[in-house]
């Protein structure tokens, strides 16, 4: 594990184009460094499966590959982490935030509650490539929420969660490229502002699942260096 953990910023957002293995780096990253996961695609597809009003809107844009309200996005967020908040757990974010508008919102709360300021690991991906990876990628559809799988093709359950393993509507090819066009309209813009504040970390997002971690590490363990 990661020494002097007191040096990191309490929350970390893994940004990055849909699609772009945010979600499992975010989780090998928190089980490494012992901060608590939050996936906003997660909350965001649980809220879509109640039966209230703001679960019908929220399906709604999920399945036509659109992001949600910018206030609406932060009030999913902050309802969903208001546990750890409490118990002033480091948090890493994959998802968070997804328009400047939400960035403002989530930036704000956590000042309010002595967090500071993020650390921002943007992974760079190709677009042509991501396509084609996220038309054959697997899930655990679990309760708790989906999480990519490495699986045999016939196989039905995942052994780790037990959840069904299948594709996710938003990965068809077409609806991949309106969330893709989505997030260079209306995130990228996010990682501009962050990256003007000199808390951008970039990562090349291409090679194996492995070295892509090991180059988040490199972050991660070059901050503190930088920090000490």
């Amino acid at each position: 594990m990661t020494n002097n953990l007191d040096k990191l910023p309490k929350v970390i957002y893994l940004m990055g184009p849909p699609g772009g293995g945010k979600g499992t780096q975010a989780q090998l990253l928190a089980d490494k460094i012992g901060y608590s996961r939050f996936s906003t695609g997660d909350a965001f597809r649980r809220t879509a499966r109640q039966e209230t009003d703001l679960g019908r809107r929220v399906k709604e844009m999920i399945d036509n590959g659109f992001l949600c309200p910018p206030d609406m996005a932060a009030e999913i967020v902050i309802m969903a982490i208001k546990k750890q908040i409490e118990a002033g757990e480091g948090l890493i974010f994959d998802g968070t935030p997804r328009t400047v508008e939400e960035s403002k919102i989530v930036d704000a709360f956590f000042a309010e509650q002595g967090y500071g300021k993020p650390l921002i690991i943007y992974l760079a991906v190709d677009k042509e490539e991501m396509i084609k990876r996220n038309s054959i990628r697997k899930f655990c559809l679990g309760i708790a929420g989906d999480f990519p799988v490495m699986t045999d093709q016939d196989r039905e359950r995942c052994e780790k969660a037990g959840g069904k393993i299948g594709t996710r509507l938003d990965d068809d090819p077409t609806k991949f490229a309106t969330r893709w066009d989505e997030f260079m309209t209306r995130t990228y813009p996010v990682v501009e502002g962050y990256r003007e504040q000199g808390i951008v970390h970039e990562v090349d997002g291409m090679p194996s699942v492995e070295e892509v971690h090991d180059s988040v590490m490199e972050v991660i363990n070059g901050y503190q260096q930088k920090e000490e």
